[in-house]
């Protein structure tokens, strides 16, 4: 074994023997506060009912982002649903790029 093999996996031994990488120092995504998100929806219709002159999106919850409908991800992530933009917006859910 190289040197610097040896070098790297004893400190990485000591870390975690030392516990220095605590759970506090690894970034963690903001847990999802049903209160913070806009009124969601099954499909985009019943969306659209209930906001006539905005814009309905998908809200992918998890990764905190809305998809326009021509957006390849609009209606195709695992944790999502219609909404509409403003509320959205107004919840924190920043628009995809």
């Amino acid at each position: 074994m190289k040197n610097s093999m040896l070098s790297g996996l004893c400190a990485a031994a000591l870390l975690l023997v030392a516990g220095a990488a605590s759970a506090a120092d690894i970034p963690h995504a903001k847990p999802l506060v049903r209160e913070a998100l806009p009124p969601l929806y099954v499909d985009a219709v019943a969306a659209q009912a209930t906001c006539p002159t905005d814009r309905v999106v998908w809200v992918n919850w998890s990764a905190r982002m809305s998809h326009l409908p021509d957006d390849r991800w609009y209606g195709h992530t695992v944790s999502g649903a219609y909404a509409c933009a403003a509320p959205s917006a107004d919840a924190g859910i920043e628009p995809a790029q």
